[in-house]
């Protein structure tokens, strides 16, 4: 059952987790739904067939499965994430798929895929998303306005969508789950996640929703302020253990200095993709360096 905000606003609650997200529905004139990655069940309670426009966040599969079933509906995502959608190839690279072989010897990306049922044929039966959409563009939904905000570092084109009537910020994967933030990607940073999550503080929001959060917070900006501090605290983990010792990636990885625990093969792959962004970081504020190819150490 949908998660009514208001007269026109409900957040439709996936029955499953990662890797399935909540999306957000406005029954309008124009009958809107944001992201498309709930599961079949919750995305049958909205009528998909007779929805008129799909919005993306952006293109992750938890975010954009699920598009199939809004076959007749238009669908927007922001011109940066456009190509991670257009092929196979493109797909792999945006999601860092071409690293797992360097990055995780002695694992396999299917077996390993497995476990969080992800995998290539996620992207089976797919429908184009035809349109794409630049930063502030409005779309009239008849009696709702809602404007997508581009607040990149989760992925090169994520976007926030903001209804000012409402006051109310749906934030996408600025997700402030306990596991985030996450910029794993190969386009992704920690720096455009810091810029980003002030872009949404700034608006002051009354309310926020996210699409890993079944609920709606009525304390954004003090949430929005906690999630940000994590970026640094993760960076000054990082920086404390090269201190004292010169470390390569699989060494500081293994100090769980992101992650408090690795459950999965892919957390441990998103830790280093993580520690690596943060390295660079580090590197360019002259606090770290490369003693050797591989090896890190602070200054």
């Amino acid at each position: 059952m949908p998660l009514k905000l208001n007269d026109r606003l409900s957040l439709v609650i996936s029955e499953k987790g990662f890797t399935y997200c909540n999306c957000l529905f406005i029954d309008d004139d124009v009958r809107t739904i944001i992201d498309t990655g709930a599961n079949r069940n919750s995305l049958e309670e909205i009528k998909p067939d007779s929805t008129d426009l799909v919005l993306y966040t952006h293109h992750h599969i938890d975010h954009v499965r699920g598009n199939r079933y809004f076959a007749r509906a238009q669908k927007y995502i922001h011109e940066l994430d456009y190509p991670a959608l257009e092929n196979l190839e493109n797909i792999i690279h945006y999601n860092c798929v071409d690293r797992w072989t360097d990055l995780m010897p002695g694992y396999d990306f299917a077996e390993s895929g497995a476990i969080l049922g992800m995998g290539e044929e996620q992207y089976k039966g797919l429908e184009k998303v035809e349109h794409t959409f630049g930063d502030e563009q409005i779309f009239d939904l008849g009696h709702t306005r809602v404007q997508a905000l581009h607040t990149p570092g989760h992925s090169p084109g994520h976007c926030v969508f903001w209804f000012p009537e409402e006051e109310l910020v749906f934030s996408g994967d600025i997700c402030l789950t306990k596991a985030g933030p996450w910029y794993g990607e190969v386009f992704a940073n920690p720096g455009d996640m810091l810029s980003s999550i002030e872009r949404v503080i700034g608006l002051k929001p009354k309310q926020i929703v996210s699409c890993h959060t079944n609920q709606v917070y009525d304390d954004a900006i003090p949430r929005l302020t906690e999630f940000k501090s994590r970026i640094y605290k993760r960076e000054e983990r990082i920086y404390k253990y090269l201190t004292s010792r010169v470390a390569g990636l699989d060494e500081i990885a293994d100090q769980n200095l992101i992650y408090i625990q690795h459950p999965t093969p892919f957390v441990l792959f998103w830790e280093k993709l993580m520690v690596l962004k943060h390295l660079e970081r580090l590197i360019q504020q002259d606090r770290v360096e490369e003693v050797e190819p591989g090896l890190y150490q602070a200054r």
